[in-house]
This record gives C-alpha cells, structure tokens and sequence, in this order.
C-alpha cells in the first residue's frame, strides 16, 4: 500500500471495517436501553464516517483505487452484518436479510460483468446512495428502540424493502444501459 492510499477517508473507510465487531457484540448482547444505545451510536458514527469521508475524498481530490473497492465493501459488511444481527433478533425479519443477499449478489456480479467489458470500477449513483443514508437511518432507528412493537417494525421494514427494490431495479436499468451502449460502441 503506498502513502496516497493511507490517506483520511481511506482511514475512515478501514474504522467503519474495524466498527463492525463492536457494533455486533454490543447489539448482540444489549439487554438495557443503555446498551441499545451505545450500539445504535457505534451505527450511527459508521454512518457519519461514510459521509465525510465520501466527501473528503471528492472535495479534496482524495479519491484512490483502494479508496473505490474499500468504501463499498465497508458500506455492504457494514450493512450485512446489521441485517445478520437483525435476523437473529428478530427471526421473522430473516427476509430483510435474504433480499439484502440476493441483491447485492446481484449487483456485484452485473459490476463484475461491466468491469471485465469496460475495465474501469463502476461507481455508485445517487439512488444507491440515497439507499444507503435511509439504511443508516432505519437501522439506527430500529436498534435504538428495540421496543418497537413487531407490527411497527414489519411496517418500517416493509417500506425499506421497497426501497431495497426500487434501487435494484435502478442499479438493473443503468446496467443494461451501459451493456447495450458498451455492445453498440
């Protein structure tokens, strides 16, 4: 890794990875309003690091190749694991889970296809970030009020996996785009 690369929202991008165990073990093992607390902060800061490393890196003409494979893969480990951990509280919501899975699989392997046509790394668009700013927001939400009735958490949920839907179905209409252009260029 050369010095370029170890630049501050390279940094962040690595906290947010390092964020990760503390987020589970505090969450996993919250038995006060307290503890739930500290997890949904642990969130949130992860979070607000997203954001500002996002934006020092354009703003500050930071950007890296590692810094474009490591803020994505901090944002879905990040969120993977708060669905795993949502799952395990709430068995029910495994589907928030397995809509998660099936998408990102989904998008990684259509970014892999594009990659090996184009040889460049697809960035992310507005609606994918917009995804995940309303996931940071939902998910602290929920973690911190784990009294939720189970009825207001199926709502919540559902209108996020709309969401998780409309945004598939974005990332699918740019990837055909950019097929059908790259097949006609």
């Amino acid at each position: 890794m050369d010095k370029k690369s170890l630049n501050i929202p390279n940094l962040l991008s690595l906290l947010r990875i390092i964020l990760i165990p503390a987020f589970i073990s505090t969450y996993l093992t919250a038995q006060t309003q307290s503890d739930y607390s500290l997890a949904a902060s642990i969130l949130l800061f992860s979070g607000l690091t997203d954001l500002v490393d996002g934006f020092i890196a354009r703003r500050f003409d930071m950007v890296t190749p590692l810094g474009k494979v490591l803020d994505p893969l901090a944002d879905k480990l990040t969120q993977a694991s708060v669905c795993v951990c949502l799952a395990i509280r709430h068995p029910h919501l495994a589907i928030l889970l397995i809509i998660f899975i099936v998408k990102e699989v989904l998008i990684f392997c259509g970014g892999v296809h594009l990659y090996k046509k184009q040889s460049r790394i697809v960035t992310a668009e507005w609606f994918g970030k917009m995804y995940t700013a309303v996931f940071f927001i939902v998910m602290v939400g929920i973690v911190l009020l784990p009294q939720l009735s189970e009825k207001t958490l199926f709502w919540i949920l559902g209108l996020f996996l709309i969401l998780t839907v409309f945004v598939f179905y974005r990332y699918l209409r740019e990837f055909m785009r950019l097929t059908k252009n790259k097949n006609n260029g």
